[in-house]
């Protein structure tokens, strides 16, 4: 998070830091990490409060900083420990590379602008990455854990049941970063593992639901635009009186695939 004073705040700013100052909030998030793999990721490190107790638990840390300004105090207050600090973006670059000798598990105050992104590139890399343990705006949290028929949840529920188990660990008060944030936070933890599908049938069946929840008031019958919707509905055995957001992954996926079928001409 930003170091007291005003300068290089703005650019801190728009790197969307808020730094955790809270030593108690940091361990509490490290205690949620398993023992195995003995090798964790951190994600904007920031100014290390959680570092700390990361490289103290765990002798081998990597930790991904895209501010410049903080890399070099970073290696210097935790030279000797078994933390390798890299100046990335965890945005775009090859989490394959990074996780090159995994798997690992992650450790992260992700920053409010970007976190969701940043999410949504680790959960399908259960080939890297067994628990991601993640603060986030609460908000953000639940609808990451969202089930259906709940208010929250939508697209990234979803997208998160296709790759992970998760839940809400504790939240965080304002009050425990530096600058204070207007928002509450939440931590995560996810347990990734393999889709219950093909890539190509999630992208499909998670394009289907994209559509029908920006009319999450509809009838998912009225809501959907693909042509033959309602007689796929029934051959998929699903309600076309529901509304979108009562449907979970498992119904998508059985709706992609009546209306597969139908494509190739198999009414059933």
């Amino acid at each position: 998070m930003s170091p007291v004073g005003t300068v290089g705040r703005p650019k801190r700013r728009r790197l969307g830091q808020n730094f955790l100052v809270d030593p108690g909030i940091a361990r509490r998030i490290v205690a949620l990490l398993e023992d195995e793999p003995p090798r964790v990721l951190e994600i904007g490190p920031g100014r290390g409060a959680l570092t700390e107790p990361l490289v103290e638990r765990f002798a081998e840390v990597r930790a991904l900083e895209l501010d410049p300004e903080l890399v070099a105090p970073l290696a210097e207050r935790f030279a000797g420990t078994g933390l390798e600090i890299r100046h990335d973006d965890a945005l775009v670059t090859d989490l394959g590379e990074v996780a090159g000798d995994g798997p690992w598990q992650v450790a992260s105050n992700l920053p409010y602008s970007v976190g969701t992104a940043i999410l949504r590139r680790l959960m399908p890399r259960h080939d890297c990455f067994t628990r991601l343990v993640v603060m986030l705006q609460r908000e953000v949290a639940e609808r990451v854990v969202a089930e259906p028929g709940e208010r929250a949840h939508g697209l990234m529920a979803l997208e998160r049941s296709a790759w992970a188990e998760a839940r809400v660990a504790f939240t965080v008060h304002p009050k425990a970063f530096r600058p204070v944030p207007k928002v509450t936070s939440a931590v995560l933890v996810l347990e990734l593992r393999p889709p219950p599908a093909s890539p190509e049938r999630l992208r499909r069946a998670l394009g289907i639901a994209a559509g029908a929840l920006t009319r999450p008031r509809k009838m998912v019958a009225n809501a959907l635009r693909t042509t033959g919707a309602p007689e796929a509905l029934e051959a998929a055995g699903l309600d076309p009186r529901a509304r979108p957001g009562q449907f979970g992954l498992k119904d998508w996926l059985c709706l992609e695939a009546a209306l597969v079928r139908r494509a190739e001409g198999d009414p059933k």
